[in-house]
């Protein structure tokens, strides 16, 4: 296993808002190298715009997070499979959606760790050998 960690999208709200839980080795897992697949940065814009609608947050709080999210530098990494077939196959296996099995496809393809907060994506990692940050 590498040092680098896939950093779920569910392990980022929960570092980052305020209201939620912190997990307790978040400075490791920050620390590290962090990667995500392509859809993280999308599930995270859609979490903050989301959570300002519902007047979760503010305008200047959103920004703030948007910053925030940038300053970890997370390296995204393209899908290396686009096709339906394979996404059907891999999530029935691991028993995820196919938006959380591309978290666990880069942590198996990059032999690394996961940071989750999601059980049903921890549980499949560890299923699959995966060590998990929750």
């Amino acid at each position: 296993m590498t040092g680098d960690i896939v950093l779920d999208t569910s392990y980022l709200l929960a570092v980052v808002m305020g209201d939620e839980a912190t997990p307790a080795e978040a400075n490791k897992v920050l620390a590290a190298r962090l990667l995500a697949p392509a859809i993280w940065p999308l599930e995270v814009a859609n979490t903050f715009l989301v959570s300002q609608r519902r007047g979760r947050i503010t305008a200047a709080q959103l920004q703030r997070l948007v910053e925030l999210v940038a300053a970890l530098d997370v390296q995204v990494a393209p899908s290396p499979v686009l096709s339906v077939e394979h996404w059907c196959q891999f999530s029935h296996a691991h028993g995820l959606t196919p938006y959380d099995a591309q978290y666990l496809d880069l942590a198996l393809q990059q032999r690394c760790g996961i940071a989750t907060c999601d059980a049903r994506l921890a549980q499949a990692a560890l299923r699959a050998g995966v060590p998990v940050f929750s």
